[in-house]
């Protein structure tokens, strides 16, 4: 039989470039990832009226390798060489087919490449590509190159790398061109990778990109000002890790959630998970495919004020732009997941499509986190997602070559350069961001309901009855008939007495405060009236002793007004005196301490719903100095108003009391909460016992619940402390709590 060989037609150049590469920043970027392959630390791309250059100070390309590489479409040679020669890089190229984006881009390409193997000489190549004609065999397609000793100067005066310019550019680069193509070239690289920022050094992960243009750094400072701005503003943060998944390893996925997100929530929490690969994907299990995966993905609530002032409308368009969750291979962003590119590639994770169909509950995650109902629907729709997956093919077909695996078990490139194989490795890999995402919506439900549950354990209880009423109404159908009926019935008559028994104690609390109002008013007067007093009798008999030492007689009568002064004074003082109880000033009795505390905690336990009392730290045979019930009643109930009113905004609240006594006859009685401690240092807590002085801060949703609030409850409880031989402090609070105060005394009779 007769034998012949094919024909190449150089037409096939163009079309490859057309359905390979497709887009110019695609092309740009596979010029790029050249570069990063070829070891270079910065890759230059200027833009002038007609062309573009595109420099690096990498190790440069030998004439060999030009001819037995460059001029070679389709060499596999970088699969086979896996890593760099110098830094060791995974070399993102593996189809050779990165000098059709040169072709892709204009109609003519000059090339200079110096090799650190013969750095005193340069290879300098010119290409015509508006000589590709169809009909023509492609073997007859010539290139000129020679070599020369010029250079045309590289990165930071480099001594080895390439140079590329390309003239008679095939499209126009206005300047909205010119920016959205910075854009997609300043996202190349991962942004949550700091390392491509240039640190000086030649180190494997050092990679920069600069891009020069009319106009383009300040587009650039705006991307970034705007990008650095939407980062301070994330509400949750998402974050997984996969190494050796193939030698069994497990996942690790973590949820990150900011304080007051959601807004029931008060504190940042972080949840974590490990996930044993593969993940449910309704197929069989029968291994794992992918060995190593990373991730961090951010979560955005795009409405409300925003942090840094950015507008809600620029945090939206830019997640709308280039937010999503995105591939990076090798460091290098894959364009077709996420946005900026093909929009059908925004849903590769199944969001919307789940989102469609009304998923309710995770069909990934285990059993112990499927006891929430309807979690599903927090699920992050992909305009609020700003995410990175970091694979790394060249290692994944390593190992799974060593493996043994088939093509089916390797995540791999397409050979259309842009997106990966969808095979049962694929689905791996979207199953464990999707189930880091789906743990996501699930512990944001959790703490929504959490706070929801705060908020209702506040309420008033006949707000509580109308919830039941509505549920049950909503249930009806649900539910026989008698027995809705008899339920409702019951409900109802709680809900009138509840509302009943809350109007009386409106009441009661209006009839109340101008009472507590005077009374603590009096107690201050009488303690600051009588301060007064003694001073002014004491500035009298100085001014005496003056009079008569010097023999002023206008100093002797100014003492005598002093004396009228303190008369008229004493008389105000006693028009308070009817709001004071006798008794408590003639008490001669010590009372027991438990049995007293456990009444003022009887009395206000409806006034503080939430809080857990422990009195078992309290010694049976502790008694109080000296005094009334009305004395201790007041400073312990002072106490316990300021730990609630501390404890607002705490997820625990108790209050802990112990009192015993020590050597030397002292005795104490000590108050823990678990509210936000003290606002000063243990040392000037002093200060916090002078009239007026407040320090405790409420939140907005909490200030109507607060109980007191004009700064003289510890002035007050000190005053009346001291009249019975007593005093008050703060110490080191006990183990487990925030606060402890102390009331001691010292000798006294029984």
């Amino acid at each position: 039989m007769n034998r012949e060989t094919f024909n190449v037609d150089a037409a096939l150049l163009q079309e490859l470039g057309e359905r390979l590469i497709g887009r110019a920043h695609i092309a740009l970027a596979e010029l790029i990832k050249n570069a990063y392959d070829a070891d270079a630390i910065r890759c230059d791309i200027r833009f002038d009226e007609d062309g573009i250059t595109i420099s690096d100070d990498g190790h440069g390309m030998s004439k060999r390798e030009f001819l037995d590489h460059w001029m070679r479409i389709g060499t596999t040679h970088k699969v086979e060489q896996e890593n760099s020669r110098l830094l060791s890089r995974v070399l993102t190229g593996s189809k050779g087919i990165g000098r059709l984006s040169a072709q892709f881009l204009a109609s003519e390409m000059e090339l200079w490449s110096t090799s650190v193997d013969r750095p005193g000489q340069t290879l300098y190549a010119i290409v015509d590509w508006s000589n590709i004609t169809r009909g023509r065999d492609l073997d007859k397609f010539e290139v000129e190159w020679d070599m020369q000793r010029e250079t045309p100067g590289y990165p930071d005066g480099h001594r080895t790398g390439t140079h590329i310019a390309l003239k008679g550019l095939k499209a126009e680069w206005d300047a909205d061109a010119l920016e959205l193509l910075g854009r997609e070239i300043w996202l190349l690289r991962s942004p949550f990778d700091t390392s491509s920022k240039l640190s000086g050094s030649r180190n494997r992960d050092d990679f920069y990109v600069d891009v020069d243009a009319l106009g383009i750094e300040e587009a650039r400072a705006a991307f970034d000002r705007t990008r650095s701005n939407l980062f301070d503003n994330w509400k949750a943060r998402v974050r997984g890790s996969l190494d050796q998944g193939r030698r069994g390893g497990q996942a690790i996925v973590a949820v990150d959630f900011n304080a007051g997100y959601p807004k029931e929530s008060e504190e940042a929490r972080v949840f974590s998970e490990t996930v044993a690969l593969p993940v449910e994907t309704g197929k069989s299990r029968n291994g794992t495919f992918v060995d190593r995966v990373s991730f961090e993905i951010l979560v955005f609530r795009p409405e409300g004020k925003q942090l840094k002032g950015i507008s809600v409308g620029e945090m939206r368009e830019y997640l709308t732009r280039f937010g999503n969750v995105s591939v990076y291979d090798s460091g290098f962003r894959l364009p077709y997941y996420g946005s900026g590119g093909d929009r059908s590639g925004q849903d590769w994770l199944h969001i919307a499509l789940d989102q469609g169909r009304r998923l309710n509950v995770s069909e990934l995650l285990p059993d112990h986190l499927r006891t929430l109902n309807r979690y599903m629907q927090d699920l992050p729709a992909p305009g609020r997602l700003f995410g990175a997956v970091q694979i790394d093919t060249g290692h994944e077909r390593a190992v799974a070559e060593a493996a043994k695996a088939s093509p089916d078990e390797i995540l791999q490139i397409q050979s259309s350069r842009d997106r990966l194989q969808a095979n049962s490795a694929f689905s791996q890999l979207r199953d464990l961001v999707r189930f880091s995402l789906d743990l996501y919506a699930n512990r944001y439900r959790m703490l929504s309901l959490q706070g929801a549950e705060k908020t209702r354990a506040k309420e008033p209880s006949s707000r509580k009855f109308d919830r039941a009423l509505r549920v049950l109404n909503e249930n009806r159908t649900e539910i026989p008939a008698t027995v809705y009926r008899e339920v409702k019935q019951e409900v109802s008559e709680a809900r009138k007495s509840a509302a009943a028994e809350e109007e009386v104690l409106d009441q009661r609390a209006v009839l109340l405060a101008p009472l507590a109002t005077a009374g603590m008013t009096a107690l201050a007067l009488t303690h600051e009236l009588a301060r007064e007093t003694r001073f002014l009798e004491r500035s009298g008999g100085k001014l005496r002793r003056l009079a008569r030492a010097h023999t002023i007689p206008e100093l002797d009568s100014l003492a005598e007004e002093f004396d009228g002064l303190r008369i008229r004074l004493e008389a105000l003082q006693e028009l308070f005196a009817p709001l004071l109880s006798e008794e408590d000033t003639a008490s001669a009795e010590r009372l027991r301490v438990r049995p007293v505390v456990q009444q003022v905690v009887r009395s206000m336990r409806p006034l503080v719903p939430r809080v857990e009392f422990d009195l078992r730290g309290i010694s049976d045979s502790l008694r109080f100095p000296l005094g009334s019930f009305a004395d201790w009643n007041a400073i312990l109930q002072n106490v316990i108003a300021n730990a609630w009113n501390a404890m607002l905004d705490r997820e625990r609240a108790e209050i802990a009391f112990d009192g015993d006594r020590s050597g030397g006859g002292r005795e104490w009685l000590r108050v823990s909460d678990t509210g936000r401690g003290l606002d000063v240092a243990l040392d000037d807590s002093q200060r916090l016992f002078e009239p007026f002085e407040r320090r405790l801060v409420i939140s907005h949703d909490n200030q109507s619940i607060a109980l007191g609030g004009q700064g003289l409850g510890l002035s007050i409880a000190r005053m009346i402390a001291h009249r019975r031989a007593a005093d008050l402090r703060f110490v080191k609070p006990q183990q487990g709590f925030a606060t402890t105060f102390e009331l001691f005394w010292r000798g006294a009779r029984k």
